[in-house]
């Protein structure tokens, strides 16, 4: 569904709630891309139970915002306990995917950055799209490869060590680069014709099994262009969080204070942290 669908969808469900004042439905449509008619009608629920039990009259943007991560993300697992150094992995992990988004022109704006687990994940980046999306320049592509190598870049430059948490990373990076190379006509080498490796069929949401349409040379060759990209992506990442580490730091160190930060709070730290260093340095 596009945004305007989204909007109306979650209109009509919400229609029997009380509403608070502060309520922009507008806005959680905006911020649900790719969403379905059930999962905004469980958003539009579980944010009136959550105002139910939170003893409310009325069901607030609050609620909305907890209801749609639940959704979009997962439950929060309060029961599991970090260790101080996990934490500091996983604020530094999640400020790397910040900061390569925020300093990568064209990229989705961040939306919020937490490091409170959620389902598997340990922390999240979400970035929001301004509109959605209907076609994906290959500039934009390579920035959402360095955007997803962004934790592990940091990882390697504060610890000089890589971690298993970035599991889910290299898959999100792997897929994505694969779909480039071998149906979107993103690699020279490659050439513009696809391929078919990586389809998904669109209700399995796995890969088909069909007969290779390329020869053992060619999936060779995709394989050295896939491993390209994402190296490519990854020297990016590694070079904007080396030259800002000044930046990634305080970026760190507000998410084990605070858990989570939204754009304007990312953006403030930055702000701060860039007016301590003279123009000179």
């Amino acid at each position: 569904h596009d945004v305007r669908v989204r909007d109306d969808i979650l209109k009509v469900r919400a229609r029997a709630k009380p509403l608070s004042r502060d309520v922009r439905l507008d806005g959680v449509a905006r911020a649900t891309p790719g969403l379905a008619g059930a999962d905004l009608a469980s958003i539009v629920n579980e944010a009136a139970l959550l105002a139910a039990r939170r003893a409310k009259t009325q069901v607030e943007m609050e609620d909305f915002e907890d209801a749609k991560d639940k959704v979009m993300l997962g439950v929060e697992r309060k029961s599991l306990v970090l260790s101080d150094e996990e934490r500091k992995l996983t604020a530094y992990h999640e400020a790397g995917h910040a900061l390569v988004a925020r300093e990568l022109p064209g990229t989705d704006p961040i939306y919020k950055v937490s490091i409170i687990p959620r389902g598997m994940a340990m922390g999240v980046t979400q970035l929001l799209p301004e509109e959605d999306r209907h076609y994906y320049p290959r500039s934009y592509l390579m920035n959402k490869l360095s955007v997803a190598l962004g934790g592990r870049s940091a990882e390697k430059i504060v610890f000089n060590d890589v971690s298993s948490g970035a599991q889910n990373d290299l898959k999100e990076a792997t897929s994505l680069a694969e779909k480039m190379v071998a149906q979107w006509g993103m690699s020279d080498k490659v050439g513009p014709v696809n391929l078919g490796r990586g389809e998904e069929h669109p209700f399995l949401g796995r890969e088909l099994a069909q007969p290779k349409r390329y020869s053992d040379e060619m999936a060779w060759i995709m394989d050295q262009e896939i491993q390209r990209l994402i190296s490519e992506a990854e020297s990016t990442a590694l070079d904007i969080l080396s030259k800002n580490r000044h930046i990634l730091d305080p970026l760190a160190e507000a998410l084990m204070k605070e858990e989570v930060l939204d754009r304007e709070e990312v953006e403030r730290i930055v702000r701060e942290a860039r007016s301590k260093v003279s123009p000179a340095a």
